[in-house]
């Protein structure tokens, strides 16, 4: 996993990533009310990352698109790599008021991005990575009454599977511990 996460840092722009803090991870939205989700780690082995920050070296994400598509540069919000025993897991961030609106394109976007990023660090770098896709867990942090609050210690966190996605929804403006994702 040290390896992988060299790699991650030597691969995406610095710009984009989000660092771990006091065992912290804080994912923000400046145009929604759930502006900040942090999450908590106990381990350091977790790389962060955002597709959905502005970049100080202004470049357009997705340069090899025409951006005057609409939607062809959906992205989530953030991307946790994070190793549990000897399986590595993706979580795939998402920030909602209450309308959840086009959530799971945006999910989708990531999940495929993923598998994107793991190709190019395959044929760069002398390893060789391979995500599960079970092991790719999406959380939405919401304002909506529905998302109930998950993953106590006695209860293990459900996700549901719609569209090739794992799915889980959470209470937003809170804090959250990482290793309840990963079980």
């Amino acid at each position: 996993m040290t390896q992988l996460l060299t790699n991650l840092s030597n691969t995406i722009n610095e710009d984009l990533i989000i660092p771990l803090v006091s065992g912290e991870l804080e994912f923000t939205e400046d145009d929604a009310e759930c502006s900040k989700v942090i999450l908590k780690s106990k381990r350091k082995n977790v790389f962060a990352f955002s597709l959905d920050k502005n970049l100080t070296k202004r470049c357009d994400m997705f340069p090899f698109f025409n951006q005057a598509t609409p939607l062809i540069n959906k992205v989530n919000d953030g991307i946790i790599f994070y190793k549990n025993d000897n399986k590595i897991f993706v979580l795939l961030i998402e920030l909602k008021t209450n309308n959840l609106g086009q959530y799971k394109k945006q999910l989708q976007a990531g999940k495929n991005f993923i598998f994107y990023l793991i190709e190019v660090l395959n044929n760069s770098f002398t390893s060789h990575y391979e995500i599960k896709e079970e092991n790719i867990k999406c959380l939405v942090f919401s304002l909506r009454k529905t998302a109930r609050k998950q993953g106590t210690k006695r209860h293990n966190i459900t996700y549901k599977k719609t569209g090739g996605l794992n799915i889980a929804e959470f209470q937003c403006n809170d804090n959250h511990i990482i290793e309840k994702f990963v079980k």
